[in-house]
């Protein structure tokens, strides 16, 4: 167990302005003098009264659903009063609901509970729920020093009417799975703050498999750690030590994996620092070992690690079509051990598994944002490094890529704001036949994004892979959502396997070509309150012929959702 004292958290009190949103919905800075580095002398747009409060029944987007996080970052599509946004001191990086901070996605809640800020509730006028004593709990006369307490209770449902394409021999197969979590985070003045997160995991059900590892966990520390932050060479910087969730890497490289259970918890050090345009962020980090299954026995784990560098730079705002527009370029290393990495061997009919460990060594670049009414995200990674084959077995040098793109029109005019576009993902693949000392060309993703980036059901991953899909939202009302793609699925290279979410591969060999299968989805939300939110997810995973004759079998998959939030 990480020595942290867990059960207190705590953020700044000062806040950059809100972000208003034109009729595309994109955030723009309300005053250019308050954007990130530059914190002003006095108290905020986001910490004063409220001319004209917001109706006490006012929704937040459901860009606040921490599941929807690997998806496209799509534009808000309405501005948020600063009773409903609870972002930090970042300026023109709060644009697109904050994903470009660093931090996740932090709208009315975040993915990261931490990178809420609640402090404008120190005026009654922003005050406006059931549980927003539970959010502001002041401890001086000032309210620099608060507590802030936040939580999550969530059911979620899986059918498999063939799970894993047949390879799981249980089906059809229904698994139920609740969890919850509780945070503190104390703020002990400007500089100062805590945060502790307490986590819980249980899993039932029909015919029920998998259930290792992140499915299940007895009550633990999934977050304990201390901040300070400060301004240094102009900048707002900022340390942060202990176990915590970490967000800062293209939304397909990880989206914190919110399924199945629990998600991704890391050990270890992260430094930062935001100027007017640019952030930079360094990482050295270690994944949290949740074995054994046993309450508060989690430990610091070195089996794998994560280590690198990130920045964004913010294109100065523009105008596009008439829409204000936002941009950001982003530059990256991405460094990964990992103690235990297999990789397929032909073996006839099927793929075989060479245990061993690797290293993987990944910079690359994103650009995104929205040009007018077009959003996008194009980027791309080169992958380096060795692979070690276990019991001293030799190693082999890696040399892969990857490219991954959206692009769509948000018809901000036509009934339900629709966003039509495509999304398309390269993954390279290795060749399977090649000797034990030969390169490898498998682009390795450990930890992978969000189930809503390619896959519900999570049965396909980004590995060895080529797709392309139309990618259609629709805000059908304030309140609910709808999300249509169909991705049709290649092998980038036949000599190598079909790979899951997880990175594990199917021992299938596909017979007579590349083309894998192609999965029609779609995604409904409904956020009934401010705080519970339904959704029912659902697709079909047609397996190609090639697929089928090597074992693979077509098949549904459904999925509910049920989340309370405070």
């Amino acid at each position: 167990m990480l020595p942290v004292t867990v059960g207190i958290a705590f953020t700044l009190p000062a806040h950059a302005a809100p972000a208003a949103a034109d009729s595309t919905g994109t955030h723009i800075q309300l005053s250019p003098a308050r954007t990130a580095g530059t914190p002003a002398a006095g108290p905020t747009v986001a910490d004063a009264a409220v001319p004209h409060a917001p109706a006490p029944n006012m929704l937040p987007p459901l860009t606040s659903r921490p599941e929807l996080y690997g998806n496209p970052q799509l534009l808000e599509l309405h501005p948020l009063p600063p009773a409903q946004l609870h972002q930090g001191p970042w300026g023109v990086f709060n644009t697109n609901t904050a994903a470009a901070a660093g931090f996740g996605t932090v709208g009315y809640y975040a993915v990261s509970r931490w990178a809420e800020v609640w402090s404008g509730l120190r005026h009654n006028q922003n005050r406006i729920d059931w549980a927003d004593p539970l959010k502001y709990i002041p401890f001086n006369e000032s309210g620099s020093i608060y507590l802030t307490l936040s939580g999550n209770f969530r059911h979620h449902g899986f059918y498999d009417q063939f799970a894993q394409f047949g390879a799981v021999k249980r089906s059809p197969s229904y698994r139920s799975n609740l969890r919850f979590n509780l945070g503190a985070d104390l703020h002990l003045g400007e500089h100062v703050r805590l945060y502790g997160e307490l986590m819980n995991g249980e899993a039932g059900g029909m015919n029920y498999y998998g259930y290792t590892g992140r499915w299940r966990s007895k009550l633990d520390a999934q977050q304990a750690f201390v901040e300070v932050r400060g301004r240094l060479l102009g900048a707002t910087t900022g340390i942060m030590v202990g176990r915590m969730t970490f967000l800062d890497v293209p939304p397909y490289v990880s989206g914190g994996s919110v399924y199945p259970t629990i998600p991704y918890s890391w050990n270890g050090i992260r430094g930062y620092a935001f100027w007017k345009r640019f952030r930079v962020d360094l990482f050295d980090l270690t994944l949290t070992n949740d074995n054994p299954y046993l309450p508060f026995h989690d430990q610091v784990g070195y089996r794998s690690r994560l280590f690198g560098a990130y920045t964004s730079y913010a294109v100065p705002q523009f105008t596009f079509l008439g829409k204000k527009s936002q941009v950001f370029v982003d530059t990256f290393y991405l460094g990964y051990l990992l103690a235990s990495s297999p990789i397929p061997r032909q073996d006839g009919a099927t793929f075989g598994s060479q245990a061993g460990s690797t290293r993987r060594d990944t910079p690359g670049m994103r650009i995104w944002g929205n040009a007018g009414p077009i959003e996008f995200s194009a980027g791309g990674m080169w992958q380096g490094g060795y692979f070690n084959a276990a019991k001293n077995g030799p190693a082999r040098p890696v040399s892969a890529y990857s490219f991954n793109a959206s692009l769509s029109w948000r018809f901000a005019k036509w009934w339900g704001k629709p966003s039509i576009g495509v999304q398309a993902d390269d993954a390279s693949g290795g060749d399977a036949r090649r000797g034990a000392t030969a390169s490898w060309g498998n682009f390795l993703s450990p930890w992978v994004p969000s189930a809503y980036y390619l896959d519900i059901s999570t049965d396909l991953g980004l590995s060895n892979i080529i797709d392309i899909g139309p990618l259609i939202t629709l805000t059908t009302s304030p309140n609910t959502n709808l999300m249509l793609k169909a991705p049709v699925v290649w092998r980038n290279s036949v000599n190598d396997a079909v790979y899951t979410s997880s990175n594990t591969f199917y021992s299938y060999r596909p017979r007579g070509g590349a083309y894998t299968a192609t999965i029609p989805q779609g995604s409904f939300t409904w956020r009934a309150t401010r705080h519970i939110t339904l959704s029912l997810d659902g697709e079909y995973l047609f397996a190609s012929r090639a697929f089928t004759r090597g074992g693979a079998t077509s098949g549904a998959y459904v999925q509910s959702n049920l989340d309370f939030t405070f």
